[in-house]
């Protein structure tokens, strides 16, 4: 199928094309400074699942308060905005990646795990390289396969395919991808945040995270592209069990030396396990 009429189709299908209609309303009073945490709250409220885990997250242990945020109000005062963004997409995303999907071979709660750990280990970086928004860097880390999911949906047979090639030859699921369809999962994700109208600051980086580049080329793309390495190797992988190394040029400029670098991967398999218990996945 032509990436053309593949847009179409992603732009028809309630509930993957479009966001829900209440997470993306949050998602604009989120990013716009004249909104107060009220506002923010009274419309998360219109959603009970999305408050209800809002509040079960503001109460985990995680953010240290467990049994004291009563309200949603509290739990964005006590989360901040930047985290409640991720936790509205975050939930969009899980409802998503819980439909069942027509291809045969993708294991979808490995595709949750390794999107959750590639979220924390970028939120993880983004700390440690003093980049000005956490949390941007963790949505990022958590949409960057998000192709696979309309792979699935409507490209089921070729995904299967590709899936099959990558193991059978032992290569990134990526290059398998090109090699039946002419295109990857990054190509299709593009698709899909232009149907979700992310900002080009967050498409820049979800379209280039499997390119070599330094931290001030693409400051985000280069967080994601070594978060992805480090959720492969901290073994929360996809496709064949191919050996991913962070090329030199993201290492050197992430400023990630030999004695951080296991100390990492085993901070991030704990980051996971805990956000998955926040998160109860």
């Amino acid at each position: 199928m032509e990436l053309s009429a593949l847009a179409i189709r992603v732009a028809r299908t309630p509930g993957l094309g479009m966001l829900p209609q209440v997470t993306s309303q949050v998602l604009r009073l989120v990013d716009n400074p004249n909104a107060s945490p009220r506002q923010i709250g009274a419309l998360i409220e219109r959603d009970a699942g999305l408050a209800s885990k809002l509040l079960r997250i503001a109460n985990s242990a995680y953010y240290g308060a467990p049994g004291k945020i009563k309200t949603v109000s509290q739990a964005i005062s006590v989360m901040g905005l930047s985290a409640v963004r991720s936790v509205v997409v975050g939930q969009a995303y899980q409802q998503m990646t819980s439909v069942r999907g027509a291809s045969k071979r993708f294991d979808r709660l490995a595709f949750w795990q390794h999107s959750l750990a590639t979220a924390t280990a970028a939120r993880v970086l983004a700390k440690l390289k003093g980049w000005r928004d956490p949390e941007e860097a963790f949505l990022a880390g958590l949409l960057h396969d998000a192709g696979r999911l309309v792979m699935d949906r409507f490209l089921a047979n070729e995904f299967d395919q590709a899936i099959t090639l990558s193991l059978e030859r032992i290569i990134p699921l990526s290059d398998a991808e090109h090699e039946v369809l002419g295109y990857t999962h990054v190509e299709v994700g593009d698709l899909l945040a232009e149907q979700w109208s992310l900002p080009e600051s967050m498409r820049i980086p979800l379209r280039r995270h499997h390119e070599d580049m330094s931290f001030e080329e693409c400051p985000l793309g280069c967080i994601v592209h070594a978060a992805n390495v480090l959720a492969h190797q901290a073994g929360f992988a996809l496709g064949a069990p191919v050996l991913y190394e962070l090329p030199p040029i993201v290492r050197q400029t992430l400023g990630i030396s030999e004695s951080q670098y296991e100390g990492l991967k085993q901070a991030i398999v704990q980051e996971v396990v805990k956000v998955q218990e926040a998160l109860r996945i």
